[in-house]
């Protein structure tokens, strides 16, 4: 049975929600005569009869005679009185016992009995269903991989056996739901879960294990699933799933490579065949301050650099760009290039010190991969984890400079923001880069709204948990390598639109008109062209691999469609 307080949410949110505004309006009209009758009451009964009644008595007046109780206890004695007393009954009858009740009634209960009425949750899906994707547990993560579903037009179901989440997620969001537990077997074979093209598990990990296990006893349909901890990774296996994404591990990994300082070959990104794309920070390198025609990287190293960024803004380089000493190059070349590069610039800053703020689980697996490498590193939190045992940090105030500083602050390379609370990541942003001004700051964005406040704060990357959860499940999806940069910063690949057979790289106009770059071409034969020239022919056994913002990407997949094998 549903409870109280889950149908009492109906009347505060949607168009309930805006209906409460009408009705504090009107009872603020309702206030507002009442106090004015209780006004005029005071001063007839002054005036015409010689008597004189508190203002709270006054109120008390108006009240019995609008509702009509009438206990006769004051009253007027002259015509005038009357006259009054018969308007404010009037009044009464009209906003207290006819329009008040009647809009309660229109405005809340009779659309929510409607609602009820309606909504018939659906249990299971039509026999012809196939080729769709299971979801079982939706939050942030999710909702982020469901755009990317919605943007391919691809077909999904959110699962959920708690009915108010159900007639929400339709409802109000627009998702197709299926009502029932997803670790019913009879439940999965409404769900037409054989002919599934993937099934998502982001439940607790013994549930997702009963998923898995259960499904199993069904099928082998492929099963994807986030563990919460990742010393049940194996377990998850053993259940049965296909893949199992231990996210804070994950982003531990990725937010530590970022925080490093060291030169181009430390920070690869990704690989595409011979071609990596790695990124370089220019502060204290011999290319700072210059433009990137004088900086010459291209004709010393044989690198093409894709992009310059700076603290949330990606800029596609032209001759003339500034390589300004607090933004980072991103590049694209092979590994004997990078090499040359580093060999260039000396790798001034080999010598790391990383601060680790927050020693979650997400900080523990940050400081684990930096441990490895190795690289030092100082973890600094107010109290002892719950989570991880690993390593010894220093507990304090992270927002104390006398903390920071007896810690070897002033000496630190780089930064990693990584507490559960978006609002004390963005205040340690900010105090690390008042602090030290050159030290490269990473955060972590719990929720996409704080990715802005994070970057205005002063930091180099923000990681979304919900972005990098999203990209991996899209890619596990298409069965395509992980091309995840920095929120704001995408590489896709594409393959050479029909449009755009036979024309040259500089007639496609990719960079003008969607502001998306090209960074390499691939043949059949799995070459890449890591330096296309703008005359370079455009084929049809051709991939693009292009540099972009989300919107760049949305831009060039509204131009030019993608088939779902695409």
């Amino acid at each position: 049975m549903k409870s109280f307080a889950a149908e009492l949410a109906y009347f505060v949110r949607g168009r309930a929600r805006q209906n409460l505004k009408v009705l504090a309006l009107y009872g603020l009209f309702l206030l507002v005569l009442i106090l004015l009758y209780a006004s005029l009451f005071r001063y007839l009964m002054l005036e015409l009869e010689g008597r004189e009644y508190s203002f709270i008595a006054g109120i008390y007046w108006t009240i019995t005679v609008m509702t009509t109780l009438g206990f006769g206890d004051i009253t007027f004695h002259s015509d005038t009185g009357f006259i009054f007393a018969t308007l404010v009954t009037l009044s009464g009858v009209i906003f207290l016992l006819i329009i008040l009740p009647f809009g309660l009634v229109s405005l809340f209960l009779a659309p929510w009995i409607e609602q009820r009425l309606r909504y018939r949750p659906t249990y299971e899906l039509a026999a012809s269903t196939s080729g769709h994707i299971l979801i079982f547990g939706i939050d942030p993560i999710i909702r982020a991989f469901i755009r990317k579903l919605q943007a391919r037009n691809l077909l999904f179901v959110v699962v959920t056996d708690n009915y108010d989440q159900a007639l929400m997620l339709e409802e109000q969001e627009g998702f197709k739901v299926v009502y029932g537990a997803p670790t019913d077997a009879q439940v999965l074979r409404g769900l037409r879960v054989k002919t599934a093209r993937y099934v998502v598990a982001n439940l607790s990990d013994p549930e997702n294990a009963n998923v898995c296990l259960t499904l199993r006893s069904l099928c082998q349909t492929p099963v994807v699933t986030l563990v919460r901890d990742s010393d049940h990774q194996e377990l998850l296996r053993l259940a049965g799933a296909n893949q199992v994404i231990a996210l804070p591990r994950i982003l531990g990994r990725f937010l530590a490579t970022r925080a490093t300082t060291h030169g181009a070959m430390a920070h690869v990104l990704d690989s595409f065949g011979a071609l990596q794309i790695a990124e370089i920070p220019l502060y204290g390198t011999p290319f700072a301050g210059k433009t990137l025609a004088e900086s010459a990287i291209r004709q010393q190293t044989g690198l093409s650099v894709i992009g310059l960024w700076r603290r949330g803004q990606l800029s596609l380089p032209t001759p003339d760009s500034i390589l300004a000493p607090d933004s980072l190059a991103l590049l694209a070349g092979s590994r004997e290039q990078l090499q040359a590069l580093e060999l260039l610039i000396g790798n001034p800053t080999a010598d790391d010190l990383v601060f680790v703020l927050g020693h979650g689980r997400i900080g523990c697996a940050a400081a684990t991969f930096l441990e490895r490498k190795p690289v030092p590193f100082v973890l600094i939190d107010q109290r002892r984890s719950t989570s991880c045992r690993k390593h010894v940090p220093v507990y304090g105030d992270a927002t104390d400079r006398e903390t920071l500083q007896k810690a070897g602050f002033d000496r630190a390379s780089g930064v990693i923001v990584t507490t559960n609370d978006d609002n004390t990541n963005v205040f340690l942003t900010l105090a690390s880069r008042h602090l030290n001004p050159h030290i490269r700051i990473v955060a972590r964005a719990n929720q996409d709204e704080n990715i802005d406040q994070l970057y205005a704060a002063g930091a180099d990357f923000v990681v979304s948990n919900a972005s990098v959860g999203a990209t991996i499940l899209m890619n596990l999806l298409d069965r395509k390598e992980s091309a995840f940069l920095s929120e704001g910063m995408h590489l896709f690949r594409r393959p050479v639109p029909t449009e755009l057979i036979g024309k040259t790289l500089e007639a496609s106009r990719l960079r003008p008109e969607l502001g998306c770059s090209v960074v390499a071409l691939k043949n059949a034969a799995d070459e890449m062209n890591t330096t296309p020239e703008p005359k370079t022919l455009l084929q049809a056994d051709l991939t693009l691999l292009l540099i972009g913002s989300a919107e760049q990407e949305k831009a060039f997949d509204r131009r030019y469609p993608r088939t779902e094998n695409a």
